[in-house]
């Protein structure tokens, strides 16, 4: 454990030195909740125009994965509670940190292990994946939603909040809630399909 870890560190040190004025601001904004808005509603909008008048149970499976991915990833920072890179005081001399817009170093909470931004990044992109993947003229939105949440975990690690293994943690959460809730959907759909069929 302490030879993953000290990889784990040596790696993030390695991925968070690449720091440039214009990127502070780029990958500070790629971490901020408001700016895939456009991106949430987008999904929103195309569950609706598949799913019609029943597209309320999509949505609610949505806002269930999410849900779970992030309670999942609290407890286990309450839990484990490993320190984010910017509360390693053994690295501190070694870290870049981004200011935010007032001006003050970003430091995020105490804990980072796994990362939420990860997490529910990848759950999303998954669902979407489960939802959409199918359809040949959707196809196109899956790398797209895959690069969206590289980009978005990879911003954790280039603010100085998050080791490599708590993004890799946090995919495997997501992407786990991802996988369970929507077989479940598709799994009680089908029953009841075919019960319906039945009589």
């Amino acid at each position: 454990m302490e030879t993953l870890l000290h990889w784990d560190t040596d790696f993030f040190l390695f991925l968070n030195g690449w720091h440039t004025d214009w990127a502070d601001v780029f990958f500070w904004t790629v971490s901020q909740i408001w700016t895939w808005l456009p991106l949430y509603i987008f999904i929103l909008w195309m569950l609706v125009k598949k799913f019609g008048k029943h597209s309320w149970i999509s949505i609610l499976l949505f806002f269930l994965i999410i849900f779970c991915t992030d309670q999942t990833c609290n407890i286990l920072k309450n839990n484990v509670k490993r320190h984010r890179p910017s509360h390693t005081e053994a690295i501190a001399d070694d870290i870049q940190l981004v200011r935010k817009p007032n001006g003050h170093y970003y430091y995020g909470g105490q804990y980072g292990f796994p990362s939420a931004h990860a997490a529910n990044s990848m759950a999303l992109a998954i669902a979407v994946f489960l939802f959409f993947g199918k359809e040949k003229k959707k196809r196109w939105i899956i790398p797209a939603m895959i690069a969206w949440s590289l980009l978005l975990a990879y911003s954790r690690i280039y603010l100085g909040v998050h080791f490599p293994l708590d993004i890799l943690v946090g995919f495997l959460v997501g992407g786990g809630w991802a996988w369970l809730l929507s077989w479940l959907y598709h799994h009680f759909q089908k029953k009841i399909s075919e019960k319906s069929s039945a009589y």
